[in-house]
């Protein structure tokens, strides 16, 4: 509980005046450059969910990875707008440390996820779901999807809660920045370019 009143307490911060709706208080233009950089960075606790097999896991796993952690469900629609190009993400970065973490929060688990695996013809992804929600002890699971960043030594450095194209060229940018990074303390990537917000 202590871990999720402090990244919501910079939630808060981020997102004044508090009681206004998502989109004006996280407002996103759908691109990587509406990411929220968490300054100072979180030590992000372990929690377990489960593998595509239906192995329980935890994230410590992937300790030393720079982990893009997806949040969805099936019922949501730009979720399943944003899978199709993470799995192209993915397999670009296939070589490297980068790793995504498609985590369903589906009720159902498993069995409703992974048709839309087979539907969305999702090669590169790995299955993931938290039906317990057990992620929610740190993460806000009321808004998805949800982007969080990760870095090699379990840092949370940046989120974003809103559809993003994954697909836009400055993904690679940012995704880059965090493999090349290993200077301490752990850092947020920013756009050179502010967001293109619509009026």
């Amino acid at each position: 509980m202590f871990f999720r009143l402090l990244f919501l307490s910079l939630l808060l911060i981020f997102s004044l005046p508090i009681a206004a709706h998502h989109s004006k208080t996280e407002p996103s233009d759908g691109t990587v450059r509406s990411f929220r950089a968490v300054t100072p960075a979180i030590k992000v606790p372990q929690f377990s969910f489960k593998d595509g097999n239906g192995k329980t896991i935890d994230l410590g796993a992937f300790k030393g990875k720079i982990v893009l952690l997806n949040v969805w469900a099936t019922w949501c629609g730009p979720c399943i707008r944003e899978l199709p190009a993470l799995n192209r993400l993915q397999n670009q970065f296939a070589d490297s440390d980068f790793i995504i973490l498609p985590v369903s929060i589906d009720k159902k688990g498993l069995e409703i996820v992974k048709p839309f695996y087979d539907r969305l013809k999702l090669d590169s992804l790995k299955i993931y779901s938290d039906a317990n929600k057990a992620m929610g002890v740190f993460f806000p699971l009321e808004v998805v999807p949800a982007n969080f960043i990760i870095n090699r030594e379990g840092m949370l450095v940046s989120f974003l809660r809103s559809y993003i194209n994954w697909d836009d060229p400055e993904v690679t940018n940012m995704i880059s920045f965090y493999l090349k990074q290993t200077d301490s303390p752990a850092q947020a990537w920013t756009s050179p370019y502010p967001p293109r917000f619509r009026r």
